[in-house]
């Protein structure tokens, strides 16, 4: 435990030096408990109050003598009644009058001679101070290290051991990555075909829902437009043969614009205007991914069946996917996912056995820590 604290050109660096330090400290304690007035502060207070006096009346006028002379005077009581009390040793009383009386005769260089006698008296007492403050910080660290040991140790223990290695979560991610790609793609594929087309399609798909794209609202709106389309032979020649990715931009054509490129739906214009502002979001690209990584194993069963269905679509990725829903390894891979994802390395760690042995040897530091601690004596013990 390398810990250091300079004490009156001393280091403590060790349990036994601080042992030592502690020793020596309530010893010398001992000593200066034999002079009233020393460890009590009774002598630091007097010799305080009369600095302060020397260092504010360094000139007197007339109007201020008075005050000067107060001051003297509870002083002068203040020390009296130690004395009485048996905290003022006869020789400091001694030193503290004569500081008083060359003070009260304006003798201040003097007065501070005899102060510098007082200090001289004050300076074991300050030495035992200092000793017992350098003792205080090591037992400080000392308690401090065993804090810091138990967290530690309490921080490594909280790390579960992942179900699955950093390796096959990755590869599992890739797959709902490569799988969200390839949904992107077969959508913009499917909103690239004529309009009618593409609405007749998606309406008839057996699980539109599934599919993770369109909400209520929306499927609504497509099979609105899909009414539209097909009951009006105007509109199903005109619009219904433009691809529907090219359609729902034209929600933002002025009057003029869309009497000029579509003078056949010059009477729908606001109801279709409306419809494919609906749809933009999701025809643009704007809907989201279906498939999460961390989503429950059945709505993965469903979106991967809904997509396998789906007119157009990369049947090998979600083969892929299906293999893997099957085997019943997708919960252990999403919970050693989740681990990964709030321990990080400390994870991948408790995976490979790492991490075992650094519990094993934070174990053996608190121990250790625990060891120096209780053989050190509190820091209250050392006070007379």
């Amino acid at each position: 435990m390398a810990l250091q604290r300079e004490d009156e050109g001393r280091s403590v660096a060790t349990v036994e030096e601080a042992k030592l330090l502690a020793r020596e400290t309530k010893e010398r304690a001992e000593r200066l408990r034999a002079t009233p007035g020393l460890l009590d502060g009774a002598l630091a207070e007097l010799h305080g109050a009369l600095e302060r006096v020397l260092r504010e009346y360094p000139r007197l006028s007339r109007g201020r003598l008075s005050s000067f002379t107060r001051e003297l005077d509870g002083i002068a009581k203040r020390a009296q009644d130690l004395r009485d009390e048996g905290r003022l040793s006869p020789r400091h009383a001694k030193l503290v009058g004569l500081a008083l009386r060359h003070t009260r005769r304006i003798h201040f260089w003097n007065a501070r001679r005899v102060l510098a006698k007082l200090n001289n008296a004050l300076e074991p007492v300050r030495g035992w101070q200092e000793a017992l403050d350098a003792y205080r910080t090591f037992h400080r660290k000392a308690s401090l290290r065993v804090r810091d040991a138990e967290a530690a140790l309490a921080r490594l223990q909280s790390v579960p051991r992942p179900p699955a290695g950093p390796e096959e979560v990755a590869k599992f991610r890739a797959l709902v990555e490569a799988c969200n790609r390839a949904a992107d793609d077969a959508w913009a594929a499917q909103t690239h075909r004529p309009a009618l087309e593409a609405i007749r399609d998606l309406v008839a798909h057996p699980d539109v829902d599934g599919l993770g794209l369109l909400y209520t609202q929306e499927l609504a709106c497509l099979r609105e437009l899909g009414d539209l389309l097909e009951t009006d032979a105007g509109l199903r020649d005109s619009i219904g043969a433009r691809p529907l990715a090219e359609l729902v931009t034209t929600s933002e054509y002025s009057v003029a614009k869309w009497d000029r490129v579509y003078p056949q739906a010059v009477r729908e214009r606001r109801k279709l205007q409306d419809l494919f502002h609906q749809l933009r979001p999701v025809v643009t690209g704007a809907h989201g991914t279906p498939f999460a990584a961390d989503a429950p194993v059945t709505d993965l069963q469903r979106r991967v069946a809904a997509w396998r269905t789906f007119p157009t679509g990369a049947r090998t990725t979600w083969d892929d996917l299906v293999t893997l829903l099957g085997s019943a390894t997708v919960p252990l891979l999403q919970e050693a996912a989740r681990a990964y994802d709030r321990f990080g390395e400390l994870a991948v760690r408790a995976w490979d056995g790492r991490l075992s042995r650094e519990i094993q040897e934070q174990e053996a530091e608190l121990r250790a820590a625990r060891k120096d601690f209780s053989a050190l004596p509190g820091p209250d013990t050392l006070l007379p």
